[in-house]
């Protein structure tokens, strides 16, 4: 049966909030870079003016309260049912991408080993089977689809970024060393996104280490670099899962330590930190893995430390909790991606007994699409 929650209520000001600039009482913003409340007139003709604040954050007073208040419920209903599920010819489905002409593409991969299950698939879904388009090993970790329908990835033993063409030619398009890969995606217009590191051990992340995100242009060069946020703290440990929403904002899987546990970061176009999300503290240590954006920009992040998805809005509350195992018997959700029809596909491991994973297609619930 469906749960809900609410959250905490918005505590009254003791005293009059007043714009800062002329000091009337109907405000209506507030910059969070210079913690000042504004009437409509002085943030155009006044604030807007000042040349030091152009990449300032200026937010309405009412996405604030909306905020504070939390006015959204907190599901347990996630999915509205299971549309179908298919088995794979890999062990795990770590991977996967549909793309805009009905295509499913997922690998398996063993970091710093060698497998004869190493491979990248491209299929077609079908009734009750995957038809293989494509299939050949390879050792790949992450990939992304561009606008020229080349496939983009990266191989664990590798330092450089390859395109696949649908003919089938492999060639190098970026080599970013000496930093190291951790994960890539494109955004909607075509930009090359992809997680960095410093050579060397991952864990733990030092001072001195260089933990970024950076925007690669369409034709790979270098456009901006997120490292740290406004207090100078790092923004990224291990971003090795990145997704865009229709605004380009960044949401990063970040992984904190050897023990997989991590957290969700988003970061706006100016680099500004919007939110991180950790997990509920009612369940076990978050590590999440899979992560996909809908195209309202609900983001949905799988969990397989408490075998679970989480559903947030764009702010990073929490709009939706379900327990896959317990649930609909889904286990080890290893991916996510969105269809063109708007169902959720999720990429798994295989069961106890079971050689190769699956790939289960729900249905969202209307009201978290």
């Amino acid at each position: 049966m469906a749960t809900s929650m609410k959250r905490s209520s918005l505590r009254k000001s003791q005293a009059p909030v007043i714009c800062y600039f002329c000091k009337g009482e109907e405000i209506h913003w507030k910059c969070e870079d210079c913690n000042v409340h504004m009437c409509n007139s002085c943030k155009v003709n006044v604030h807007q003016g000042l040349q030091s604040v152009q990449d300032h954050n200026v937010v309405s007073i009412q996405d604030i309260i909306e905020s504070s208040l939390g006015s959204q419920e907190v599901t347990s209903v996630v999915f509205s049912s299971v549309l179908n599920s298919y088995t794979t010819t890999v062990p795990v489905v770590h991977t996967l991408l549909c793309s805009n002409d009905n295509f499913v593409y997922f690998t398996h991969f063993r970091l710093g080993q060698w497998s004869e299950n190493n491979k990248f698939v491209k299929g077609k879904l079908l009734k009750s089977s995957i038809r293989t388009m494509q299939s050949f090993k390879r050792n790949i970790f992450d990939m992304a689809i561009n606008k020229n329908d080349e496939i983009v990835f990266v191989d664990t033993d590798d330092t450089t970024i390859k395109t696949l063409s649908s003919s089938g030619n492999i060639k190098t398009v970026l080599d970013p060393s000496p930093m190291q890969i951790t994960g890539i995606h494109v955004n909607r217009d075509n930009d090359l996104i992809a997680g960095l590191r410093e050579k060397g051990p991952v864990f733990p992340a030092h001072d001195f280490s260089a933990r970024q995100v950076r925007i690669f242009g369409s034709d790979y060069q270098r456009k901006i670099t997120f490292e740290f946020d406004k207090k100078g703290n790092k923004l990224f440990t291990y971003a090795f899962r990145i997704r865009t929403d229709s605004r380009n904002i960044v949401y990063a899987l970040d992984c904190l330590g050897e023990d997989n546990n991590g957290r969700v970061v988003a970061v706006d176009i100016n680099g500004r930190l919007k939110f991180t999300y950790d997990g509920q503290n009612n369940l076990g240590i978050f590590k999440p893995q899979g992560i996909t954006i809908t195209q309202s920009n609900t983001i949905v992040v799988s969990d397989t430390g408490n075998s679970s998805i989480h559903v947030l809005n764009s702010k990073g509350q929490v709009l939706g909790l379900q327990l896959l195992f317990d649930d609909l018997g889904i286990r080890l959700s290893y991916s996510l991606c969105m269809d063109t029809e708007g169902h959720l596909l999720i990429g798994c491991g295989h069961g106890q007994n079971e050689k190769y994973g699956k790939i289960h297609v729900v249905k969202m619930t209307d009201s978290l699409l």
